[in-house]
């Protein structure tokens, strides 16, 4: 049987994760110091390691953390949007497009290739219930008879959609000469697929 984590280790390892979150605010993870961290709290070099295996792990976890966080803004979106289920899909957009201008690093860490979902169960946790919010909200937006397995490539073929223009866009690959920002190519992808779903028949797509 496993031993229960203690009330004064839970705190410690939550306020290692909140101050490695504070310190992604204007710091990359691969530059992140987990012994500057440790000293701001008052605490052991060695308490990161301590408490979570390793660098990777810690990172892991920091990352679980902060996609936690916004899958509670994107919960939050959802629920102030309209009582429309295209609505409520842009509103998840923005509040996705909204997590990666407010917290770049958070996002390049639990979508990047320094940490996987297996690392921790943190991250692995918070990852399942983002693609669930997403997929519910995606569901919402199907005609009848739409299968699940349907359902599911197209929550995989718009969140691609959506991180890739968001990606391109960060990188500075989008021509100069195209006439609209980054978020109004993802809202014009949006109402391309939504328009797509409705008009299609319900046939297997090429290359099935």
């Amino acid at each position: 049987m496993t031993a229960a984590v203690s009330p004064d280790v839970d705190r410690l390892q939550d306020r290692l994760l909140q101050a490695a979150l504070a310190r992604l605010a204007d710091t990359p993870a691969e530059q992140l110091s987990l012994r500057q961290i440790a000293q701001e709290l008052g605490v052991s070099h060695q308490a990161p390691y301590v408490h979570f295996g390793s660098r990777k792990r810690f990172l892991a976890a920091v990352a679980g953390a902060g996609m936690a966080q916004a899958t509670r803004q994107a919960r939050a979106a959802i629920s102030a949007a309209a009582d429309d289920p295209a609505a409520r899909l842009h509103a998840l957009a923005d509040a996705y497009l909204a997590f990666i201008r407010e917290h770049p690093h958070v996002h390049d860490l639990a979508n990047g290739p320094t940490v996987a979902k297996a690392d921790h169960p943190l991250l692995q946790q918070a990852a399942i219930e983002y693609w669930n919010l997403l997929h519910d909200t995606i569901a919402d937006c199907q005609p009848s008879r739409t299968t699940e397995g349907e359902t599911l490539r197209r929550a995989a073929v718009t969140w691609s959609t959506v991180y890739g223009i968001s990606r391109l866009s960060a990188f500075g690959q989008l021509p100069a000469s195209i006439p609209a920002t980054a978020d109004q190519l993802v809202h014009d992808a949006i109402d391309q697929l939504l328009a797509g779903w409705h008009h299609r028949k319900q046939e297997p797509s090429h290359g099935t």
